[in-house]
């Protein structure tokens, strides 16, 4: 009697082991890659120890600095340089705890979260603001495109993210207008970088962050052309 018991167990837990999708053990620290994040396009590239993913998110990236498109200074506008961007990622090769993908079926959200900047600064000489950010994310890896579709389909694996860096945001212009000079959200790049300050929540150190975040990538740009070449 025992022994069947034992038998019914083992069955029970193989079939609940089957029916679990394989996590990650520990969340993914992105320690080096650069995002570009547009509004309809855009590409990623992230790095970590035993991770590699790069591609392009078919939605392109939700933020709140697209509401300059365009805008003028004297708007005022408060512009957020977080993003995110999320659904699907489809048919991207990549490597996933030390495993190396030919292809991937991937859904979930990237984000990256910024302080907020002001329209107000934009002029001729100042069409790019740099600051801290911070990101996290989780992927789910299906098995098949058909698999990711279908409702109640477990993932082959879950993964989570952590990182930090510098993100940067560019403008286009100004372009002449009657009522003022014009200005366009072109993009926001996010540049990773384990050593690089948290962000801050306190509005008033805006300037003084982006001073430091700007002297950060000066240093790097520095180090990087001073290192001797092959």
């Amino acid at each position: 009697m025992r022994k069947r018991v034992l038998q019914f167990m083992c069955v029970v837990v193989g079939i609940g082991l089957l029916g679990t999708s394989r996590a990650l053990a520990d969340p993914v620290t992105v320690t080096g890659g650069h995002v570009s994040a547009q509004m309809s396009g855009g590409t990623f590239t992230l790095r970590g120890d035993g991770f590699f993913l790069s591609g392009a998110p078919p939605f392109g990236y939700q933020s709140g600095i697209w509401e300059c498109t365009p805008c003028r200074a004297t708007d005022r506008l408060n512009l957020s340089l977080s993003s995110t961007a999320s659904r699907t990622f489809d048919d991207l090769p990549g490597e996933f705890n030390h495993v190396l993908y030919d292809r991937t079926y991937l859904a979930g959200r990237l984000e990256f979260t910024a302080g907020d900047m002001t329209s107000a600064i934009l002029d001729a000489g100042q069409t790019s603001l740099s600051m801290p950010f911070t990101f996290s994310g989780e992927l789910q890896n299906f098995e098949s495109f058909a698999a990711r579709a279908t409702s109640g389909s477990l993932p082959l694996f879950v993964a989570t993210f952590t990182g930090r860096g510098i993100a940067t945001a560019h403008f286009r212009g100004p372009f002449a207008d009657p009522s003022g000079p014009l200005f366009f959200a072109d993009r926001i790049t996010y540049d990773f970088a384990p050593d690089a300050p948290l962000p801050t929540p306190e509005p008033g150190s805006l300037v003084l962050v982006a001073t430091g975040a700007a002297g950060f990538l000066a240093r790097r740009r520095a180090r990087r052309n001073s290192s001797p070449r092959p």
